[in-house]
């Protein structure tokens, strides 16, 4: 019976457990550069990074990746966290250079 969970768990998020060093470089790049920084009430460093707000790292995740727009990245991120889309660390997070691929096709 566990192996039947495991295996629609593992069928549902092929990529979760996947290590992806780049995105984990670009996250360095986030906490070294944008770390002082807040979206909102949130710190980038404190309440996003080192408690691993699951919803800022999966968005940021897909912007990192090219499956969403910048504009769509600022909107995610200042509805869920109240912030104007002005705001010092939105604009920091837009500053550190992401993936330079193009989007994969699925």
């Amino acid at each position: 019976m566990t192996g039947i969970l495991f295996c629609v768990l593992a069928g549902c998020a092929p990529d979760a457990w996947r290590p992806d060093s780049p995105y984990d470089a670009f996250l360095d790049q986030i906490q070294r550069k944008c770390g002082d920084e807040r979206i909102g009430s949130k710190s980038i460093s404190g309440d996003f990074l080192q408690e691993g707000d699951a919803y800022f790292l999966d968005v940021t995740s897909r912007y990192y990746h090219r499956e969403i727009t910048e504009q769509d990245y600022v909107d995610a991120l200042s509805g869920a966290y109240g912030a104007r889309p002005d705001e010092p660390g939105l604009r920091c997070l837009l500053s550190v250079p992401r993936n330079l691929l193009p989007p994969v096709e699925m």
